[in-house]
């Protein structure tokens, strides 16, 4: 399984890193010379500026050892773009992301202290890290030595983009705002079609009196669309076409019997229930509670949708102690959709406007792939003739994170779902 969380945007972010033109791997004087003073600051034995492309991770400037182009699952800096703070690990061997890397376990070099710092570009996106490295465990710096890297690390960026002492404007990526709000604006669709079918239900039952299911429904959708709205807000930039997790410990049994009382309208006007396996896992889960309820919700209304007549929920644990998260349905797959393409960006059964598939698939899977990345996990849709399973895999380290680390913990948003905050 891949070890390591997507970027939101990793598209648009791609498309920046290639245009810097100072971004090539032959390495120059001034990056040795940021790399030495990174070490002195850290008092760390090796540095490095690190470049974070599709599938690999390479090296403008390595001081201290040996390093060539490595897989992203070999490579923390995947781990420090994912925000705009720095990240510190006193001891990667004691971080449940990091214990089993191949850079941290038995076998591998050892390396135990990391302190490094997101690089950004004057359009935004973050294409890598200035970092230290140690074999050793270090106490975490101090404020004035991480203000320092930071300082080096906007000098980095600086000599790469070759800014003026008036900053050029940059252009807008357009198509970043058109796909964010494209698959985020889907999602604020979604309460909003539970919440009108609800309500015509209701008109149409009125004369035999109220219907207090439906009644419910409608006010669990309009309850979820404000926070949804209100999340989006506060956990997005539209921008530079970033989502950022709002990650505590979440009760994994709270967020499967939310999505199982959903009892919702099809486009024939029929209720559909969903019911939660009696046997599955639950524990407490370090993740965005609502991003991964949205992701959810999805799924179960596109298997309302489009799926068979009988919906389920649960979760269980895989051979590798990966914790998956499954809406079943016992429809299958329309002969249009291709589950080859429902894995590139932003294609559902190979167009992005195709609503017409079977089997508990629609708009909502891009989304919900690209939520599911951000957690750091994979996204799978698996059909036969008697079933359709939409599957969402967490890595196993979320079942055993203590904690968020607190320099890359975003504020908590209020009212979070079925969630409680962090010590």
């Amino acid at each position: 399984m891949r070890t390591y969380p997507i970027p939101f945007n990793e598209e648009a972010r791609i498309r920046a890193l290639y245009a810097v033109p100072g971004l090539q791997e032959a390495s120059a004087g001034i990056f040795d010379a940021i790399c030495e003073a990174t070490r002195k600051v850290l008092d760390c034995p090796i540095a490095h500026i690190s470049v974070v492309e599709e599938d690999t991770q390479w090296y403008k400037s390595v001081v201290g050892i040996e390093l060539d182009r490595m897989p992203k699952n070999n490579s923390f800096c995947t781990h420090t773009i994912m925000s705009a703070a720095p990240m510190v690990i006193p001891d990667l061997s004691k971080d449940p992301r990091f214990e089993t890397h191949p850079m941290v376990a038995e076998g591998g070099p050892g390396a135990r202290f990391y302190a490094g710092v997101p690089l950004v570009l004057s359009s935004g996106q973050r294409f890598g890290s200035l970092c230290g490295l140690d074999l050793v465990p270090h106490e975490a710096p101090s404020a004035q030595q991480m203000a320092i890297l930071e300082d080096l690390g906007r000098a980095v960026v600086a000599a790469l983009e070759n800014v003026p002492p008036k900053p050029v404007e940059q252009a807008e990526d357009l198509s970043v705002q058109s796909t964010f709000i494209t698959l985020v604006g889907h999602e604020l669709r979604t309460p909003l079609t539970i919440l009108t079918g609800s309500i015509q239900l209701l008109e149409k039952t009125q004369a035999s009196g109220v219907n207090s299911a439906l009644v419910a429904s409608a006010g669990k959708s309009a309850r979820h669309l404000k926070e949804l709205v209100e999340k989006v807000i506060q956990f997005s930039d539209v921008s530079t076409g970033e989502l950022h997790l709002n990650e505590t410990h979440c009760d994994l049994q709270t967020l499967l019997d939310d999505t199982a009382k959903l009892m919702l309208p099809n486009p024939q006007g029929q209720l559909k229930e969903i019911s939660c396996d009696p046997d599955a896992f639950v524990a407490p889960v370090l993740m965005d509670g609502d991003q991964i309820k949205i992701a959810l919700h999805a799924l179960a209304l596109n298997a309302i949708n489009h799926g068979g007549a009988e919906v389920a929920i649960g979760s269980r644990l895989d051979a590798g102690g990966n914790l998956e998260i499954f809406v079943t349905d016992n429809g299958n797959l329309d002969e249009s959709v291709e589950l080859s393409a429902l894995y590139k960006p932003f294609v559902v059964g190979g167009n992005l406007n195709h609503r017409d598939a079977r089997g508990g698939l629609g708009l909502g899977l891009p989304l919900t792939r690209k939520l599911v990345e951000l957690h750091g996990g994979e996204f799978e849709v698996q059909s036969d003739e008697q079933s359709t399973s939409a599957i969402i895999r967490l890595p196993a380290w979320r079942l055993k994170a203590p904690e968020v680390p607190m320099e890359q913990m975003t504020p908590p948003a209020p009212d979070t779902f079925a969630c409680r905050g962090v010590a």
